[in-house]
């Protein structure tokens, strides 16, 4: 599943605003670099606030227009300056030789489709995170590792968890 899908289709417009305002402005600055985006405001806009609207509704804006560089790179801010956690827990989970939740293992080709939705099943129960965050992550990591692994996964387009 595309960045742009996930951000509109597994977040949706509020958790998306939620997600946006956890990032410090550095990082939202990252985000709208990488999805070719001006990062520049108006003169006369000088509250920290109004350029995070301002930004808020570029992002958003590309988002609908399809921009998965956009896309991606905000949910890659979020998740590994917001998220570690959740990261860690599915890598070590799955037995997947990490460094604080990153990886260079192309796991989601290598280890059996059992192991990951075992794995993805147990994220999903874990209530230290909500269900939203966690089927970001996993479609977004599918992504990057260019594996439809769980593009037909019931459990994680719908969020409910095999075995709850």
């Amino acid at each position: 599943m595309k960045p742009t899908t996930i951000c509109r289709d597994i977040l949706g417009a509020e958790r998306l605003r939620s997600v946006f305002d956890e990032l410090s402005a550095l990082q939202v600055k990252m985000v709208l670099k990488k999805g070719r985006l001006n990062a520049k405001v108006g003169a006369g806009i000088v509250s920290q606030q109004k350029k995070r609207t301002v930004w808020f509704d570029r992002l958003s804006a590309a988002i609908t227009e399809g921009n998965d560089l956009a896309a991606g790179e905000m949910l890659e801010q979020w998740l590994l300056n917001h998220h570690r956690e959740m990261l860690i827990a599915f890598l070590s989970h799955l037995g997947v030789k990490h460094d604080a939740g990153e990886t260079d293992e192309n796991f989601l080709l290598s280890k059996p489709r059992e192991e990951i939705q075992a794995s993805a099943n147990a994220l999903l129960r874990d209530e230290r995170f909500d269900g939203p965050s966690v089927r970001a992550y996993l479609l977004y990591i599918a992504y990057q590792q260019r594996s439809a692994i769980f593009d037909d996964y019931a459990p994680v387009i719908s969020g409910v968890a095999e075995g709850s």
